[in-house]
């Protein structure tokens, strides 16, 4: 029999309240696993919904920044456990892969000394807060720690450091002291950078110290990216569009995607109704187990506005929204019929100023996500030129078998992939189902032709569409259209 051993660690905000607690679950067999749980009207809940966020021991935290002493961050409550235990201040942030802006707030003042596990996440987890901190902490140290080698998972942290003979915390602070404030690598620009036009050769290019490209949502997503969303009308483009911005600027998630940090989102709306809007953020936010900081998702709508929105088509419209535009990461456009009304959508000499404005916000650091209409071949509306500067195409539309009772349910492919592949690329379906008074997001595998397969081998060992349901867990109507489409395909009888 397997026992467990449960170790909680609380978090509590600046007064010492008990704002949720981390439950840390080690198996007999070696494996771990973590879980939330905070109180609600008397009862305990397993989630985070509209939980504030913070950092581990966060009273004793801003103590110990006001005494300007060093802070160790590590990457879990064990390696700050570990360190708190030597008399040191520790904190480390409740969910791994995600750093909220109001952590760097709070470590605005302090001596930081970034600790981290030497395996592919952690070296991630190092960068991702690193871009965070780097320049906006009063000291700012990454630190090495000797004798640990690199592997790909399940590496040293300081923990298993400080447990190795000849190992303790004086020689730990004699480390960090001897550590010096992290620089990013600098090359001076060569000559050919400084005039009007940068011409530069291949061995420059190459030796150039580039920052990396971030995700800003796992997989498709990037900093500097330009994204299109596209689908025919009423299969759920906004649903999906709002559950990326929101994830975006929240650090959370949204169907199969992730955002490691929370960015600044502006969503701009040519046509929903502010009604509609406020409706479908809410389902958003009551799903969500993360909410955006003040100012991380700003939108603007039309019927919020004295006169029309302007039109980005034009030069005046985009200047109108540039003070909006210039602070946030991710702008959302939706859609491009309603926000770019002059021309015509199939003229690719229409497209060009909309293509250079889009180009220079992402030579700005900027990225765009496009809302758009399918055509009747199912592809983007419009020409094609569009696409070419996009770095994913991501198309929704109904399964085969698609009943309008059942809202927002569709397919998710991936048209156009520049810089990912394989599992991340595939497809799948997406069901936003109400559940009593709740609503949630239902995914299942996209890969029809797989299960294509699989129903005409069973048809031919004799198997009844019944049968075929129960083995499948697919409802009869989704058989049938699947067998109607193999017989069609001349693959069955």
């Amino acid at each position: 029999m397997n026992t467990q051993k449960k170790i909680v660690y609380s978090y509590e905000n600046e007064q010492g309240d008990v704002l949720f607690k981390k439950i840390r679950v080690e198996n007999e067999d070696g494996s771990k696993s973590f879980y939330f749980e905070r109180e609600e009207n008397g009862q305990i809940v397993r989630n985070m919904n509209g939980c504030r966020h913070v950092l581990y021991k966060l009273p004793q935290l801003l103590e110990a920044i006001a005494r300007e002493e060093p802070i160790f961050l590590v990457e879990g409550e064990k390696d700050a456990e570990t360190i708190i235990k030597w008399g040191w201040a520790a904190t480390t942030a409740p969910i791994t892969r995600k750093w909220e802006e109001s952590f760097t707030q709070i470590l605005k003042g302090a001596q930081v000394a970034l600790f981290y596990d030497n395996d592919k996440a952690g070296v991630n987890r190092r960068d991702m807060i690193t871009s965070q901190l780097y320049n906006n902490t009063k000291r700012f140290r990454i630190i090495d720690l000797p004798g640990i080698e690199y592997s790909e998972s399940h590496g040293k942290d300081v923990t298993d450091w400080l447990e190795i003979p000849g190992n303790d915390i004086k020689k730990l602070e004699q480390i960090i002291y001897n550590t010096p404030d992290h620089r990013p690598p600098q090359k001076d620009q060569p000559e050919q950078l400084k005039g009007p036009l940068r011409v530069i050769t291949l061995n420059e290019l190459i030796a150039l110290e580039l920052p990396e490209r971030a995700m800003l949502l796992h997989p498709f997503l990037p900093s500097q990216g330009l994204v299109m969303l596209a689908a025919k009308r009423g299969v759920g483009k906004t649903h999906a569009a709002l559950g990326i911005a929101y994830a975006v600027a929240s650090g959370g998630t949204f169907l199969n995607w992730y955002a490691s940090t929370a960015k600044k989102v502006l969503y701009i709306d040519g046509e929903m109704p502010a009604v509609q809007m406020q409706e479908r953020l809410r389902i958003i936010a009551d799903m969500s187990d993360t909410r955006p900081e003040e100012q991380f998702l700003q939108l603007i709508t039309p019927d919020l506005q004295e006169r029309p929105i302007p039109d980005l088509s034009t030069k005046q419209g985009r200047d109108i929204f540039e003070e909006y535009i210039k602070d946030r990461d991710l702008i959302v456009i939706d859609n491009l019929s309603c926000l770019f009304r002059s021309g015509n959508e199939n003229d690719a000499e229409c497209w060009q100023e909309a293509q250079e404005w889009a180009l220079d916000l992402r030579r700005r650091g900027k990225s765009i996500l496009f809302i758009h209409h399918t055509g009747k071949s199912g592809t983007q509306r419009g020409t094609s030129k569009k696409e070419d500067i996009l770095d994913a195409v991501v198309l929704l539309k109904h399964p085969d078998d698609y009943k309008a009772s059942e809202g927002a349910r569709f397919e998710v492919h991936f048209d156009k992939a520049r810089h990912f592949s394989g599992e991340a690329a595939k497809s799948f379906v997406a069901h936003l189902r109400q559940e009593n008074d709740n609503y949630v997001w239902h995914i299942s595998n996209g890969d029809e032709e797989e299960l294509l397969k699989e129903i005409v081998h069973m048809r031919a060992t004799g198997l009844t569409i019944q049968a075929i349901v129960e083995k499948t867990g697919r409802s009869k109507s989704q058989i049938e259209t699947l067998i109607k489409k193999a017989k069609t395909r001349e693959i069955i009888q």
